[in-house]
């Protein structure tokens, strides 16, 4: 007996004296879930191996604890490095050199098993996430929304969650914003909502969504909680979206055509508004065009203003014109098509013809030369000169100021709606990847959705993309 007792000391001290050693945290895990190795050692200089990744998973965090054990008056002092990461199948872990006071220790090789437990009937999972959208074979344009669903199990506590969207490309994204959490059957229930707009026909796969979620565990090797993530997938979606026949606009519109006067003297500019109001894509409609014979006419770039009005996208479509003519005119009817999706046929909305009366110019025989001699015929002359300079002047002045206005509104916003959306198109595939992509999203969002008249450089926006290819 006292040898065995003399033995088990010897163990004990053994244990107590370990230069070394790893463990995982859980030896099994179930898929989507953390793993964390631990590599410990006792001494006062200690050195860990640096561990970027473990057979090909990459090592997402890094911890270092200390701790200090005073035993019998000697005072010992232990190291413990926690490495991170999501292994989707079993890994084998290989043995890790570790520098303790001078010396060399190897720890034992490790095994980590990645299985799904089996549940009992009174089990359930305690997280679930689906993406669903309200209509899997859209019209072009039709907006469709997509909700992401996450349910927890009432008891179980986060401390954190982080949600990652899949790539929307092919479509205008709108965000809705999230629901407040409720409690259906035991479940907290967070859903977070989008409207989706394709532009263009055709399949479009979206792949599943991610979300990652950090919950407080005990460990036994410890005397702390450990935080543990978790990654759960959702499903994914495919949308079968039909092409428009015969329009490229969708929505139900109105149309107005706006004059400042019925009546203008000779030259004098008289300004038309056309304006479309309605639920669509007012972006996609193309900017209109007058024809008066013997007219001057001046057009500015249409101005489209849009906003989500609950889960419908509304705007208004302004186009601005100045018409200069000497005689009077009629400004035809004009006419916008587009597919209303609640009647399921091509609509037609035209503006009515106006009819705009010009005075002419008050000629020198009806003013000037009733007041003066009627046979000095060079007062008679000098007068008509006069007045013919003066109407030239005034023609001259007037073309001036309307082609200086145009090329002053130009500069403000060179590039058209259509092009903006585009380049906005292309930098959302690199929305946070740098402070400048940040930058003229912001200012291009602020241009089409916000009416601003932000500036863009088209050559810096490229050479900032060209970094991205």
């Amino acid at each position: 007996m006292r040898l065995h007792g003399s033995l088990g000391l010897i163990f004990l001290l053994g244990l107590d004296l370990f230069g070394a050693r790893a463990f995982f945290l859980k030896p099994s895990i179930e898929p989507g879930e953390s793993a964390t190795l631990v590599l410990s050692a006792k001494g006062e200089k200690i050195h860990f191996p640096a561990i970027e990744q473990i057979e090909g998973f990459s090592i997402v965090a890094h911890q270092s604890r200390q701790s200090i054990e005073l035993n019998n008056g000697v005072m010992s002092k232990q190291l413990d490095a926690y490495f991170t990461f999501y292994p989707d199948r079993n890994v084998t872990i290989p043995s890790y050199e570790i520098s303790v006071d001078g010396a060399k220790e190897m720890t034992e090789p490790l095994h980590l098993t990645v299985a799904s437990m089996p549940l009992s009937a009174s089990q359930k999972e305690p997280f679930s996430f689906e993406m669903n959208v309200s209509n899997t074979s859209p019209l072009q344009h039709e907006g469709v929304k997509l909700s992401f669903i996450f349910k927890r199990n009432q008891n179980e506590t986060l401390m954190d969650m982080r949600f990652t969207k899949p790539a929307l490309e092919g479509f205008w994204v709108k965000e809705l914003g999230q629901d407040a959490p409720q409690v259906q059957n035991g479940e907290v229930v967070h859903a977070l909502h989008y409207m989706l707009y394709p532009q263009k026909s055709g399949e479009f796969h979206i792949e599943p969504a991610k979300i990652e979620v950090a919950r407080q565990v005990s460990s036994r090797e410890m005397f702390f909680n450990q935080v543990q993530w978790k990654s759960i997938r959702s499903n994914d979606i495919t949308l079968h979206v039909k092409p428009l026949e015969g329009v490229d606009i969708l929505g139900h519109f109105t149309m107005q055509l706006q004059v400042d006067k019925d009546e203008i003297a000779s030259n004098e500019p008289l300004n038309v508004t056309l304006k479309i109001t309605g639920e669509g894509n007012l972006d996609d409609i193309e900017p209109f065009n007058l024809s008066i014979p013997d007219a001057t006419i001046f057009s500015d770039a249409p101005k489209v203003t849009t906003w989500m009005d609950g889960e419908k996208l509304k705007g208004e479509f302004v186009q601005k014109f100045a018409i200069n003519a000497q005689k009077t005119f009629e400004i035809a009817p004009m006419t916008l098509r587009f597919y209303d999706p609640s009647l399921k046929q091509i609509e037609r909305i035209v503006t009515p013809a106006k009819s705009i009366h010009v005075r002419p110019l008050a000629h020198a025989s009806e003013k000037g030369v009733a007041v003066e001699s009627i046979g000095d015929a060079e007062n008679v002359w000098r007068f008509d000169t006069r007045s013919f300079l003066l109407g030239m002047a005034l023609i001259v002045l007037i073309g001036i100021v309307l082609r200086f206005g145009m090329r002053l509104r130009t500069f403000h916003n060179p590039i058209k709606s259509s092009a903006q959306r585009v380049i906005l198109q292309k930098l959302l595939k690199h929305q946070g990847k740098s402070n400048e992509v940040d930058s003229w999203i912001e200012k291009l969002e602020a241009n089409l959705y916000r009416g601003e008249k932000h500036p863009i450089n088209r050559k810096a926006i490229g050479k900032i993309l060209e970094n991205f290819v």
